[in-house]
């Protein structure tokens, strides 16, 4: 028995892109970002998205990858496990002819572990009915990814106990819209 998938469109909402919609798929737990609280994430990163190089684990519909990159990003990996999610990035990358998007079709975890690249930003939007958020900050922060004064967004259910959080990160933002917690901490 195949999977129970999902299939939706969702806009880009500022940048170079802004109002082109993207498809998206995957299964059921698959939650793109609204554009209401994409919206407020990147009023906080409007001074410091321009040139950056940002990391988006669990990309899912990639939707705050390609939003960074349309709104000056210079680069912008998504990673992503699930192969049909992954896919549909894949298209997405190329209807847009966005060279500066990397995708990465594997386990977040084999990512972090492998990877050499830095980043200033760093988006962790694991699906809601996952419990492996406090695992992946631990790695983020011991994995050498984040530069000097990295941006670290964490979405979560309202309801979950926040994740816990290295002492060199200082909660910069918070804010609650709906289920969703939206955390953004700085790396220090």
């Amino acid at each position: 028995m195949s999977p129970i998938i999902q299939k939706g469109k969702l806009r880009i909402i500022g940048g170079q892109w802004k109002s082109r919609t993207i498809q998206f798929v995957g299964p059921l737990s698959l939650r793109p970002t609204p554009d209401s609280v994409r919206e407020t994430l990147f009023n906080w990163l409007m001074p410091v998205i321009n040139k950056s190089n940002c990391l988006d684990l669990f990309s899912g519909s990639g939707a705050l990858g390609f939003e960074a990159v349309s709104r000056g990003a210079s680069r912008a990996d998504l990673v992503e496990n699930n192969k049909s999610a992954c896919q549909q990035l894949i298209r997405s990358r190329d209807e847009l002819c966005a060279q500066q998007v990397y995708i990465h079709c594997e386990n977040v975890l084999d990512y972090l572990s492998s990877t050499t690249n830095t980043f200033d930003i760093v988006f962790i939007d694991p699906p809601f009915d996952c419990q492996i958020a406090s695992q992946v900050v631990k790695i983020v922060q011991q994995s050498g990814i984040l530069k000097s004064e990295s941006l670290i967004y964490i979405e979560q259910s309202k309801e979950k106990e926040m994740p816990r959080t290295p002492s060199q990160w200082q909660l910069h933002r918070r804010k609650t819209n709906g289920r969703i917690l939206s955390l953004l901490y700085k790396s220090l």
